[in-house]
């Protein structure tokens, strides 16, 4: 063979399968920075938006304010693109994530809850328009949430009857207060938490902090949040997921680690026994945390939240599979 003909073939073999188109949504006074991922070839067999998760996530799935840089969000949909699926990706507002404020009066609506399911909805319009030509090629819509994400998918999917099915990414089978008290009752010292749970009780009322929570040690750092991020968590514990995942009249799969430290597996099967009898599917992965990275048995798990290895590609991988069920049968 000649060497022309060697460089060629080591060239394909690095191509990485996609292509990647940087975006921006705007909604409601802010700007969001967005990637669209597709195929390198090829029209893709599936259209998925991918929203994230809590806390202040940028587009590529790194969280900039805490030095945390798991990299999920790009990893997964590059490694769905190059499977054949055209992935829209996005921010979250806040610190580090490179959103802009462009009308801060019309910004205030993203205070609340309810509007990352209008953000989503724009994602999957900026999607379709994205894509162009391509989108009268695709076979299915996908909308898949992770973490927080998928509480926004499960109440997206109801008032988006073109969508084919939700991908629940680690999605939480009960409200967010429920969630941070287990975190708090799994930490070292946890103990006695009727002082925790006296604070967690002010804050689903609507009401201030007790007197002394900033001096203890469960609620210190619950008193140093803004109110208006006290009555986001609020509106977010309002909603209770699994009601919201089994209202949804399209077929679901649950994407779930065993070692998953802040929405453990058990929520998973919650989530599989709201469902009932609607067409549900479980890929549990015994040896992956929260962002789909491989944990070695016995790491603590405010370790195993931190790693930046590679997103573990099974996840793509079922991901895949089931996209394309939902096609050929």
């Amino acid at each position: 063979m000649s060497t022309l003909a060697l460089l060629t073939l080591a060239a394909l073999a690095v191509q990485p399968g996609y292509t990647e188109t940087p975006l921006t949504l705007e909604v409601d006074g802010l700007r969001f920075p967005a990637r669209l991922t597709v195929p390198a070839a090829g029209d893709p067999v599936s259209a998925i938006v991918l929203i994230p998760g809590s806390l202040f996530i940028d587009v590529d799935g790194d969280l900039p304010s805490w030095n945390l840089h798991p990299h999920m969000y790009a990893d997964l949909a590059r490694q769905l693109a190059a499977r054949g699926h055209a992935v829209l990706r996005y921010a979250k507002p806040g610190p580090g994530t490179g959103t802009e404020t462009v009308d801060a009066e019309r910004a205030q609506a993203h205070l609340h809850f309810a509007n990352r399911v209008v953000v989503a909805r724009a994602a999957l319009k900026a999607l379709r328009e994205g894509l162009g030509d391509k989108a009268s090629k695709v076979r299915v819509w996908i909308v898949a949430g992770h973490s927080e994400g998928a509480v926004v998918a499960s109440l997206l999917a109801p008032q988006e009857p073109t969508l084919g099915g939700v991908v629940s990414l680690s999605g939480p089978s009960t409200g967010l207060l429920s969630i941070m008290r287990d975190q708090a009752a799994a930490m070292p010292g946890g103990g006695d938490l009727a002082f925790y749970d006296e604070a967690l009780a002010c804050i689903r009322r609507g009401e201030p902090l007790p007197p002394d929570a900033a001096k203890h040690p469960q609620t210190a750092v619950l008193a140093t949040m803004d109110p208006r991020n006290l009555s986001y968590i609020r509106e977010v514990d309002a909603v209770d997921p699994a009601q919201a995942l089994a209202a949804v009249d399209r077929p679901v799969l649950l994407v779930q680690g065993g070692r998953d430290g802040s929405v453990p597996e058990k929520h998973a099967h919650r989530l599989l026994e709201a469902r009932g009898a609607r067409p549900t599917k479980l890929a549990f992965f015994d040896d992956l945390q929260h962002f789909y990275k491989h944990v070695e048995a016995g790491v603590d798990p405010q370790a195993a939240f931190g790693l930046a290895t590679p997103t573990d590609p099974r996840v793509a991988e079922a991901v895949d599979r089931w996209v394309r069920s939902r096609i050929t049968g």
